[in-house]
């Protein structure tokens, strides 16, 4: 599976319902998930070329949103940034899947070798 496309569909989803979330109460704050979905975005491109680092770096991101998204979802009873929170913690799910993954091909290269 090609994680950069989750790392876009996380993206896109955020980007959407933040803005639509800023049109609906105005408030500023409402655009720190468009910003998060802004930074996976440009992050995903080194991901598709195998950057290790990039990887890493999206996964602790997605992490601290998934966390920050549903503290602020429950806080305030926000339906939005509660489907904010489930879907980046799927993402984080598919993220996880992927790098396991990749360790035991890796690990089976090696003991093959």
């Amino acid at each position: 599976m090609n994680i950069y496309r989750i790392m876009i569909a996380n993206a896109v989803v955020l980007i959407g319902l933040g803005v639509f979330g800023y049109f609906i109460s105005g408030s500023p704050t409402a655009l720190i998930a468009p910003a998060i979905g802004i930074i996976l975005i440009i992050l995903s491109f080194p991901v598709k070329n195998e950057n290790k680092t990039a990887a890493h770096i999206t996964a602790v991101i997605t992490l601290i949103s998934a966390v920050m998204f549903f503290v602020t979802g429950f806080l305030r009873s926000n339906m939005l940034v509660i489907v904010m929170a489930l879907f980046t913690s799927f993402a984080l799910y598919m993220y996880i899947m992927d790098f396991v993954r990749r360790k035991k091909e890796r690990e089976e290269k090696s003991s093959a070798g």
